[in-house]
């Protein structure tokens, strides 16, 4: 189960939300961005759906967009950022154009060093624009490798149309059944190969898959009863459940920290057309 003792969102420009929290557990789940953690103290037990691991306090690891991960952590509890970054902002720190196919970060964790620990010095005191978050990751990111490849080409193709499937429709709810029948196959035959190329149930990923998606509304500034209706969850109580699976709070909190930034630079609401 999925344990925060706390957890705040700051968005200091587009592009770039973050994260800074304490927790002792995540259960598997997904961002539709990517997620770049430094853990700042203790030690955590890492797992994807491509990788396992242990970090320790000083090193920094990465996560491409959906991909199933979860952490458990050695000790009673770490303190960690986030950075969720686009591809466009990732890029930008990388100093090239953003390309039009998949970007992924083969890297999995960089250890304690100089540009780690530059990073966290950053995210501790950070210029009122974030320009030294964004300097620091792209000196860090310089020792990353990276890759054009999809990493859907090595898992089975039923797992990757099922996963492009659920992108495609993360606005409706969509049962097993349904989409074991678009994808013409059975149901068993679908969670056992999804659940092995991609590390979670079809079902859960579905729901991972909106929260991913809730989480972009949000930060374009969707109120959230509207991001609720969008995504076809039962109620707002239902969205702030299955929210707070994946970060441990009310969607709220986000909410109210994307209105601020919004009114600073005078923007409004946004509303369903």
């Amino acid at each position: 189960m999925t344990q925060v003792k706390s957890i705040s969102f700051a968005s200091q420009q587009a592009d770039l939300l973050r994260a800074r929290a304490t927790a002792s557990q995540f259960d598997p789940h997904l961002h539709s961005t990517y997620s770049i953690v430094a853990l700042k103290r203790g030690s955590a037990e890492i797992r994807s759906a491509t990788w396992s691991d242990t970090a320790h306090a000083g090193d920094v690891f990465f996560f491409n967009p959906y991909e199933v991960h979860s952490a458990h952590c050695r000790e009673k509890d770490v303190e960690y950022d986030v950075l969720y970054p686009s591809k466009e902002f990732l890029s930008k720190c990388l100093g090239f154009e953003c390309c039009h196919g998949p970007l992924r970060i083969q890297t999995t964790i960089l250890r304690r060093r100089s540009s780690t620990r530059e990073l966290i010095d950053a995210l501790d005191a950070p210029t009122e624009e974030g320009k030294s978050i964004e300097a620091s990751l792209g000196r860090m990111l310089a020792a990353c490798v990276f890759s054009t490849d999809s990493a859907d080409e090595s898992s089975r193709e039923l797992a990757r149309r099922a996963c492009m499937l659920i992108r495609k429709n993360c606005t409706r709810a969509m049962r097993t059944e349904e989409l074991a029948s678009e994808m013409g196959v059975h149901k068993s035959h679908l969670v056992r190969a999804f659940s092995k190329a991609v590390g979670m149930a079809p079902q859960k990923y579905m729901r991972q898959v909106r929260i991913a998606k809730a989480t972009e509304l949000i930060s374009e500034g969707f109120q959230l009863s509207a991001v609720a209706l969008m995504l076809d969850f039962s109620d707002q109580a239902h969205f702030t459940r299955e929210f707070k699976k994946v970060f441990g709070v009310s969607p709220g909190a986000l909410s109210r920290v994307i209105d601020g930034y919004r009114r600073k630079k005078g923007g409004q609401p946004r509303q369903v057309r």
